[in-house]
């Protein structure tokens, strides 16, 4: 796995693979009891936006996850995740 770093005027990114940042996010989640058999499947890669970030997920359509507190929990944990790492291109 390679990781390295991203400059932005805003933030310093860690620079992951696109598998290891999905197997990480889910990893994560799998730690909150409320999102149980939720899984990230997709992570989508795209220009970096206003904070610098180049990726988002796919949003899970397990009806758990439209429902508090998964919901808010996976929001915070990809929130928090967003502003630490970036896909490596």
């Amino acid at each position: 796995m390679s990781i390295g770093f991203a400059q932005s005027s805003r933030v310093r990114r860690r620079l992951i693979a696109l598998e290891a940042l999905r197997m990480l996010v889910n990893h994560e989640l799998g730690m909150h009891t409320e999102c149980f058999a939720i899984h990230i499947r997709r992570i989508v890669v795209t220009e970096p936006d206003a904070s610098g970030c180049n990726w988002q997920i796919e949003w899970p359509i397990v009806r758990a996850a439209h429902m508090e507190p998964c919901r808010s929990q996976l929001r915070q944990l990809v929130d928090a995740l967003r502003e630490r790492y970036n896909v490596e291109r």
